[in-house]
């Protein structure tokens, strides 16, 4: 802020003494060609929020400021925007680096007070950006790239081990609160509800071992019109009475033989099997449509297992070509969207078993296997599946090394975090004197800090 020509109501031009503003504001401390200069306290309208330090002609330098709701940074200045270095304590983050034109950025590190889930990399308009390293309330990690505040580009994601991960995964609220939120906070709401969403999406259990390998082949023209033909002749005909034990027998048989999924089914939306013993999904997780990538997994028994991934990202998820390895043998390498398996890949079992295809939704709906009969189509589904498989090995590649640069930011960031808290003591000190300032200038002016 800039402070010159105040329109005194007490005192004239000198070297300091208290100014009381229009808006209900005051400014108390030294003074040069009718600008704030030196050191000196100023308050906001109606004396809310604060600003106290080093003064250059109208613009704060190096203090403490503090706003009405108790947040406050303590660091440097430029043209009244913070710049260069310092320190934000927001609510319960506190994030110590640099400073450009009172953004968060280049480097910097962003950690919880009560979670201890933290940042560590580079920044662009306040938000993460770059290269980073996150670090989640459970312990997990994720190294890569950033954009706009989201995982994006290429990067490894590895969890802890299930066991603790499980503690850690979101209760069944209305609020569906995150696994471990760690965005860059935004004033108001629409801030908020973004961050919110975008936290449900940092688990770090994601792949299933479940698939429907009953998926039929798809039906052909002819097949399709002999079927549509029979269903308008089963809606003429008057369907037989049948009796109680009649449909007691269909039901136990459906039951036994049966799959409740059906091509339109918002189940096989969802990627799961009401009938399956291997659903990846229990219902206290079921709450989440599948958005979560924490996924309560039936097939797991040791809680000491844990989940790795190396691969592509975007908007948060895991999205593009990469490799997913649980240390119980389970891995799948291949497409991936929104957290899902979905296009080419090959699915390793804890047995050792295979299975390959194009999934969709975690579903397998098009097997190598079932396509002998029809040589010239397996050969294609063939050739997408060693394709998918190179893409996949060259971005598990790419991942690890966007990880190395994203380590190397980190400490980079950490350098600056330091830095930080170096400038910070500076600003306090720089505060304190122009508190002491002030009080010789208006012994009765009170100071809200």
């Amino acid at each position: 802020m800039l402070l010159h020509d105040p329109a005194p109501r007490s005192g004239s031009q000198m070297n300091g003494g208290r100014f009381d503003f229009d808006d209900g504001g005051t400014y108390c401390g030294g003074w040069e060609d009718g600008k704030a200069h030196g050191h000196g306290v100023c308050t906001g309208p109606k004396g809310q929020g604060e600003y106290s330090g080093s003064w250059n002609f109208g613009f704060e330098v190096s203090g403490v400021y503090t706003w009405p709701n108790g947040n406050t940074y303590e660091g440097q200045w430029q043209k009244g925007k913070r710049h260069n270095v310092g320190i934000e304590n927001k609510g319960r983050w506190v994030y110590k680096g640099e400073w450009t034109q009172g953004l968060k950025g280049r480097y910097g590190v962003r950690e919880s007070l009560t979670s201890g889930a933290k940042y560590e990399g580079t920044w662009a308009n306040g938000l993460q950006d770059g290269y980073g390293s996150e670090t989640y309330a459970d312990g997990g990690t994720y190294q890569g790239q950033w954009l706009r505040g989201m995982r994006h580009g290429y990067g490894i994601r590895y969890s802890v081990p299930y066991g603790l991960a499980s503690h850690y995964r979101p209760k069944i609220t209305g609020l569906r609160q995150s696994l471990t939120s760690l965005r860059s906070g935004e004033e108001g709401e629409v801030g908020h509800e973004r961050d919110k969403k975008l936290d449900e999406s940092r688990g770090g259990f994601v792949l299933k071992a479940c698939s429907d390998d009953t998926h039929s082949r798809r039906k052909s023209l002819s097949e399709k019109k002999a079927t549509l033909k029979k269903s308008i002749m089963a809606g003429l005909r008057i369907k037989k009475q049948r009796s109680t034990g009649d449909i007691y027998k269909r039901s136990n048989a459906a039951s036994v033989t049966g799959s409740i999924r059906s091509t339109n089914s918002a189940t096989s939306a969802s990627g799961t099997s009401q009938t399956s013993s291997q659903s990846g999904l229990t219902t206290a997780s079921m709450y989440t449509d599948s958005n979560l990538s924490f996924i309560s997994q039936d097939d797991i028994a040791d809680t000491n297992v844990t989940e790795s991934y190396s691969g592509e990202w975007k908007n948060d998820k895991r999205a593009g070509f990469g490799i997913s390895d649980r240390s119980d043998g389970l891995r799948y390498e291949g497409e991936w969207y929104n957290n899902k398996k979905y296009g080419y890949g090959v699915t390793t079992f804890k047995d050792g078993t295979r299975e390959e295809g194009k999934y969709k939704n975690n579903v397998l709906v098009v097997s190598a296997k079932r396509s002998k009969l029809f040589m010239l189509r397996q050969s294609k589904i063939r050739e997408r599946i060693d394709s998918a498989s190179s893409a996949t090995s060259r971005a598990s590649q790419i991942a690890q090394q966007k990880g190395e640069i994203a380590i190397q930011r980190m400490q980079t960031a950490r350098q600056k975090l330091e830095e930080a808290e170096a400038v910070a003591k500076q600003a306090r000190d720089d505060s304190q004197g122009a508190r002491v300032n002030a009080k010789q200038f208006a012994p009765d002016f009170h100071q809200p800090g």
